[in-house]
Order: C-alpha cells, then structure tokens, then sequence
C-alpha cells in the first residue's frame, strides 16, 4: 500500500472514531469556557461561530447542543490537529470525563499503526500476474496437464 494511502486510511479511521464518539464528547463538555475560547484562539472556528455559541448559551441553549453543533462543523473540515486541540492538557484537566475518549482515540491510533506495521511484516504473495497458471508452466507432465486443463 502507498503511503498516501495509509494516510487516507489512517485519516479514515479517525474520522470515523470522530463521528462515533460526538454524543460522547459532547456530554463530557458541561461548560463553554475554555472549550469555545481555545477552538476560536487555534482558529478552527470563526469569530462568528464563537459569538453566536456563546449567545446561544447565554439564550439558554444547552451547552451540549451548542458543542455538538460545533462539533459537527469540525467534522467537516477534521484532521489530527483538531484531536491536539481537543484532547490539551487544559481541556483534559478542565473537564476529566474526556479522559477515557482520549484514551480510546490513542487505542485507535495505536491499533492502527500496528495493523500496519504487521502488513509490512506479512508474506509478500505475487500478485495473480506473476503467478504461472498454465500447465506447461507449472512444470507438469503430458498426463497431469490434461487432467488439469478439464477442471478450469
């Protein structure tokens, strides 16, 4: 496999692991501060998704339906870098029950890269063009020849 598909791969998986933990993450962020301030500051959202977060919270939006909103926005546009941000110390700190999703996303990384370490290490099979499936080839007799010929 190419290195640009592993990548591709890699980026696949966790985006995935993403979308299946929002709800989770979701509920582990009670409050906004600092959770909007440090995606606003790193830029990964706009001044204006900040300000109207932070409206709809003061209006009495659930802080959960507020940060699954955003989170949702960042699925759009998700990389690595965006599980840097969410998984910082200050944020771990802040609001502890994201531990065990961070947890869970280092288990995916890890899992991932073993995966393909241990495709590397496997038997390198040639493909179906390298492999000879004519008869003669095969270094068959006249008899065996005729035999295998009536089975394809």
């Amino acid at each position: 496999m190419l290195p640009v598909q592993k990548k591709e791969i890699f980026h696949e998986i966790l985006l995935n692991h993403f979308k299946e933990n929002k709800v989770e993450i979701t509920s582990t962020i009670t409050k906004p501060f600092p959770f909007l301030e440090s995606l606003r500051d790193s830029s990964f959202i706009t001044e204006k998704i900040y300000s109207d977060s932070q409206e709809a919270c003061r209006n009495l939006v659930p802080v959960g339906k507020v940060i699954y909103h955003i989170l949702c926005h960042l699925e759009k546009t998700f990389d690595k870098s965006l599980l840097r941000a969410l998984f910082s110390r200050v944020h771990l700190k802040e609001y502890p029950d994201l531990i065990p999703i961070h947890r869970s996303f280092e288990n995916v990384i890890q899992d991932t890269y073993f995966s393909q370490e241990s495709d590397r290490e496997t038997l390198k099979l040639p493909s179906s063009e390298q492999v000879p499936t004519e008869p003669k080839a095969l270094g068959m007799k006249k008899r065996d020849q005729e035999s295998f010929t009536a089975f394809r």
